[in-house]
């Protein structure tokens, strides 16, 4: 077995999806520390009227690279920009840039893919399963490839309760090969209208796609050595690069960003089952470890997920997200912090409309007598929306088994030097979570300047004598609330 730092030793690494969330993090802790790698090559495509190389200027100027540009600049510099689209064939690669690509990458990392809900059946198979073909093929002219690392879904088999870490058939049973053929001649119209009939069991065309592009990769594994990382849903950072550290509003995250603006009153879910998070330096420390797995003729994978090891039930994130969001108030709140979640699909859209669009019609009436144009009611319906998109994963609940921790934690013990590679997610507070994730979503999405003084430390220590806790009934949930608040207006006004 090698060790991680000896796998990593004058490596040459290509990462498609850089510029994603889970991309930008993986890079970031490839270049801190891992400074014996020789080079990483990115793909960037041009977009809103930038160049390539504006937009990657623009890329090592982002703040996830702040540490990096403060004691380790040089570091940055073994990044290599290619021109390229992942959607075209051959990724839009010049024959030079391929050619270069093929003579030198040891290791790949499968970071892109459009994981919209609503996405268009059409692009989401260009992206997702099309882009991992084409990016395999090219894989065959790699003589020096020791690692192909897939980054999957741990909700790509959504029929099923317990997902072990394998590849499952496709439900329904999709010829994998026969649905890149129809993608490619089938007109977008027709083939995007398919969709409802043709994803089966699959809440969305993200799954579905990835559920096929799991099958492309399987069928792969005689000739390229892979492995495969499925995560839950990734939120933000719990250390690394920095506490709370997030740069997109999807998922979990824009709820959590409207709960602590007051603009959510109603969410549709089950407060009692699991909702799988995972931070995540989780995921990208999973990535790294499971590179160096990788052989030919068998795909090893690795559920990062938490519900098994740490679980977290909705009903504690929200509370607790109530308590953070309360503490450390954003600046654009809206309304009063306080929500309920709701599992009867007819009573969360009465509610949505007395609670979410009502308010909002009033806000939008007085915005334009005060002759602004920011309203609100867009985006009251942008989270209805966001809302049905994903209300299979907060009424449902999944088993995902991860006897990978072991192999992670064996790894990690005949380490002398990887320690800050931690995967020892019994230990994750989530209490203390969320105050970084709350404080985050403040920091890097607000971009509110945020000062953890004297004053909001003592707030700090009084919120855990009335630390939020899981209760059985709504009316004492209601009960605790109100005392937490009275206790707190209390001691702020003394």
């Amino acid at each position: 077995m090698f060790e991680p730092e000896n796998f990593y030793k004058d490596a040459v690494i290509f990462v498609t999806g850089a510029t994603g969330f889970v991309g930008k993090t993986l890079l970031e802790k490839l270049l801190w520390s891992f400074p014996q790698i020789a080079h990483i090559y990115i793909l960037i495509r041009e977009k809103s009227g930038l160049t390539v190389a504006q937009r990657y200027q623009d890329f090592v100027q982002h703040k996830i690279f702040e540490r990096l540009r403060t004691h380790f600049p040089e570091r940055l510099e073994k990044l290599v920009y290619l021109k390229g689209n992942i959607e075209c064939d051959d990724f839009g690669l010049s024959s030079n840039d391929r050619q270069l690509l093929c003579a030198h990458v040891q290791i790949i990392f499968h970071s892109a893919a459009t994981v919209r809900f609503n996405e268009r059946l059409k692009v989401a198979a260009c992206v997702n399963a099309i882009g991992t073909w084409h990016l395999l093929e090219l894989c065959k002219q790699m003589p020096n490839l020791k690692s192909f690392v897939y980054v999957s879904t741990a909700y790509c088999n959504p029929g099923r309760k317990f997902v072990d870490e394998q590849i499952y058939p496709t439900l329904p049973p999709v010829n994998w090969k026969m649905f890149v053929d129809c993608t490619n001649k089938i007109p977008d119209a027709y083939f995007n209208s398919l969709a409802n009939y043709i994803k089966g069991p699959h809440p969305n065309t993200y799954t579905f796609t990835k559920s096929i592009a799991e099958q492309i990769v399987n069928d792969y594994k005689q000739c390229v050595p892979i492995v495969i990382v499925r995560p839950s849903i990734v939120t933000a950072a719990h250390r690394e690069p920095y506490p709370g550290w997030i740069d997109n509003i999807q998922g979990i995250t824009g709820i959590m960003m409207e709960i602590g603006k007051g603009t959510i009153s109603s969410i549709l879910g089950d407060k009692d089952i699991i909702c799988d998070i995972i931070p995540v330096d989780f995921v990208v420390n999973s990535l790294i470890l499971m590179a160096q797995k990788a052989t030919l003729g068998r795909v090893y994978i690795a559920n990062a997920t938490s519900g098994v090891t740490n679980p977290i039930t909705w009903a504690r994130l929200g509370c607790l997200t109530l308590k953070w969001s309360r503490i450390y108030p954003t600046k654009r709140i809206m309304m009063y912090p306080h929500f309920k979640y709701r599992k009867s699909f007819l009573m969360h859209e009465i509610a949505v409309i007395i609670l979410h669009y009502v308010p909002a019609l009033l806000m939008d009436l007085l915005t334009l007598l005060r002759q602004k144009r920011k309203f609100v009611l867009p985006i009251a319906k942008k989270f209805r929306q966001a809302c049905l998109a994903g209300r299979t994963f907060s009424l449902n609940e999944w088993i995902f088994k991860n006897k990978s921790r072991y192999y992670f934690e064996e790894l990690l013990q005949h380490s002398s030097t990887l320690h800050e590679l931690s995967w020892n997610l019994e230990t994750l507070d989530y209490d203390s979570y969320i105050r970084e994730f709350v404080i985050g979503i403040q920091k890097y999405l607000h971009h509110e300047q945020f000062h953890d003084n004297a004053k909001k430390w003592k707030i700090t220590r009084l919120s855990d004598i009335f630390e939020v806790k899981y209760l059985q009934t709504d009316k004492r949930i209601w009960q605790y609330e109100l005392l937490f608040d009275v206790k707190l207006a209390k001691y702020l006004a003394d």
